[in-house]
């Protein structure tokens, strides 16, 4: 089992338990997916589960680079929803056959932990990219069974899950489902000085609206 929280370099957050899973709401022009990203970011001895339901694999690749998340093999997979060519990438791809094959991608990931586990890794972060995609493609009972039991194996394995979504697409009643399923949320928002976020639920984080820096290096 994993020994001390997971931080969150260069990001104005707080230390976050192992087993935690947070719910990240922000519109595509928000900074939100890159959020997500840097929150994936891990240390050298964390790994990195990426759910990719809008980008084929080869772009959120790039894009995880340029988040600080190292592409290896041995501690960077990719569960690829949306499929086509893409060339030999330096991470594990993993496809499913469509964003409403959740039963694939949950089966892709357990079996990608497993190999992590083996290979001695004791923290591995996972991220879906996002939640309003599986909404589009199937009915909200589903999928918030769905991020339950992922939610539920995060926490079994002292892992970490970021679970994109963007409010706009889906009324109240949706996102208050999904949040009761998480530790906590963090709420996105486009500002006059540039980016903000605000975490709720989580322990030792700040109620205050925090600039970060959405851009990707």
């Amino acid at each position: 089992m994993r020994d001390g929280a997971y931080d969150f370099e260069g990001l104005p957050l707080a230390d976050v338990d192992p087993g935690s899973s947070v719910l990240l709401a922000g519109s595509p022009h928000s900074g939100a997916r890159t959020l997500a990203l840097r929150m994936l970011a891990g240390a050298t001895d964390e790994a990195t589960i990426v759910v990719t339901t809008n980008r084929r694999a080869g772009r959120l690749a790039g894009d995880c680079e340029r988040a600080g998340i190292e592409m290896e093999a041995d501690r960077t997979a990719i569960i690829d929803c949306v499929g086509g060519e893409d060339p030999d990438l330096p991470a594990r791809v993993m496809p499913v056959s469509g964003p409403s094959d959740l039963t694939g991608i949950g089966m892709r990931f357990s079996d990608v932990h497993r190999s992590f586990q083996r290979a001695g890794v004791e923290g591995v972060r996972t991220g879906i990219c996002s939640l309003s995609t599986l909404l589009s493609f199937g009915e909200l009972q589903p999928v918030s069974r769905f991020v339950h039991t992922l939610v539920g194996r995060i926490d079994s394995v002292d892992g970490l899950g970021v679970f994109l979504v963007d409010p706009s697409m889906h009324d109240d009643r949706t996102i208050s489902t999904l949040s009761q399923f998480c530790t906590g949320r963090i709420d996105v928002r486009e500002a006059e000085g540039g980016a903000e976020l605000r975490a709720r639920g989580l322990p030792d984080q700040s109620r205050e609206w925090a600039a970060f820096d959405p851009t990707l290096e």
